[in-house]
């Protein structure tokens, strides 16, 4: 999974990834590097999890009742205290609809170190009505696979720039997926088979901190969900999501999805 097109503008700072490990950085809030602001309606299945009235981390809808987002964004964190906002591409406007929160079910298996199975399911309190800017997003197939330089969309509430500043504007940008020939663990220490890697070779369009848990698409289903990378836009250093076709199953069983 190689480089990226030039249909996408470098400059603008998005949201994404917690990073992890020594020789990465962990963080709260996040960005995507190139990109653009979304039209309203254009990403109806994104979420924004919210704690204490502030972006925390992106989901994904997949049911009336069910959001996906990665371990890392509810690991030790109390559901009564997190909610979700749902249909709107900023935040300032006050048209979402927002939900308390549940359930949180974290995959058993997952790894703070390593961040491996970085999964969790969000149960809402009550469903989420359908409806124009408000749509599920299906899921791609167990193991299902697409050929290296594949385009990819990530998406996310984020900074515009190093300071952090937050426009609260849904933005998105394209990136290619990366091959196995260098997404892998020899190239990449820590990295399994529960990990796509997705970017651009030279960093200038990348997830970066803070939305993790947000979705990573192809051809309109969820293929990833934002997990860790290396610094913001590193050269030659993909970004990191939790691979969903590895784990359809454990969805499938806890979702009903």
């Amino acid at each position: 999974m190689s480089s990226v097109n030039n249909l996408v503008k470098l400059s603008i700072l998005l949201l994404a990834v917690t990073f992890v490990h020594s020789d990465m950085d962990v963080a709260e809030e996040s960005r995507i590097i190139g990109g653009q602001f979304a039209a309203p309606g254009q990403f109806p299945h994104q979420v924004s999890l919210q704690l204490n009235g502030r972006h925390h981390c992106g989901g994904s809808l997949i049911s009336d009742t069910m959001i996906v987002t990665a371990a890392h964004c509810t690991m030790g964190q109390n559901p009564g205290q997190m909610k979700a906002i749902v249909g709107t591409n900023d935040l300032s406007a006050g048209n979402g609809q927002t939900f308390n929160i549940a359930q949180f079910i974290i995959h058993p298996r997952y790894n703070p170190q390593s961040q491996d199975f970085d999964m969790s399911l969000i149960k809402l309190s009550s469903p989420v009505p359908m409806g124009g800017a408000v749509q599920t997003i299906q899921l791609a197939d167990s193991d299902s696979n697409y050929a290296a330089d594949t385009m990819a969309m990530i998406s996310g509430f984020g900074a515009i720039n190093q300071n952090l500043q937050l426009p609260n504007r849904l933005k998105f940008a394209q990136v290619q997926l990366w091959s196995r020939d260098y997404c892998n663990s020899q190239n990449i220490p820590g990295l399994t088979d529960r990990m796509v890697c997705a970017g651009h070779p030279s960093g200038q369009v990348s997830s970066c901190q803070g939305d993790s848990g947000g979705p990573l698409t192809v051809d309109g289903k969820l293929f990833g969900v934002v997990s860790w990378g290396f610094g913001c836009g590193a050269k030659g250093r993909p970004a990191m999501y939790t691979y969903v076709g590895a784990l359809r199953s454990w969805i499938k069983q806890n979702a009903n999805v």
